[in-house]
């Protein structure tokens, strides 16, 4: 079976699996739109990171009120950077930029100052596969937040692996005045 047909075999089987356990399943919905965690919602952009190589203004965060959240960044060390005009991009130019694109949502509760959050959909195959209701051992993850005085949020990984050890985003509001 060819590389391409076995990437369409997963992204189907990824559905399914999300249509069938990840977004069916029973899940409580704490409403916190004026709780203690309400600044926490919406979407956040990185002003400053360490360990995961983001760039600042290459990264977006959203956090629902609904207990759902996005991520997504492109890891400035493994950035491919396109011709200054993009016509003039080969495909496999296009291809190796896609793949530093690292993006992720999913569920997520808090408790306490720690937010704890499972990807339901990854473009990480690897990471996805990792996902319980496709026979996996779990892909949870857990986060430190502070809202900071300035407006600003600070995420840190709790390490359980390389990828997360000793790494910190700062997060902006797009648009906000701590905007560089």
């Amino acid at each position: 079976m060819g590389a391409e047909m076995k990437g369409k075999r997963f992204a189907l089987l990824a559905v399914f699996a999300l249509l069938a356990g990840g977004c069916t399943e029973e899940v409580e919905v704490v409403e916190m739109g004026d709780g203690l965690h309400a600044g926490l919602y919406g979407g956040w952009v990185v002003s400053e990171a360490e360990g995961l190589g983001i760039a600042a203004a290459h990264g977006l965060f959203i956090f629902s009120e609904s207990g759902h959240y996005s991520q997504m960044w492109v890891p400035s060390w493994d950035r491919a950077f396109l011709p200054e005009n993009q016509e003039d991009a080969t495909e496999a130019q296009m291809a190796e930029a896609y793949m530093g694109f690292v993006a992720n949502s999913g569920r997520y509760v808090v408790e306490g100052n720690s937010i704890m959050y499972e990807a339901y959909m990854a473009r990480d195959p690897q990471y996805m596969a990792r996902f319980e209701p496709m026979g996996g051992e779990g892909n949870a993850r857990t986060m430190n937040y502070q809202l900071n005085d300035d407006g600003t949020l600070t995420l840190e990984w709790v390490a359980d692996d390389w990828f997360t050890a000793e790494s910190r985003v700062v997060l902006r509001r797009p648009g906000a005045a701590s905007e560089d």
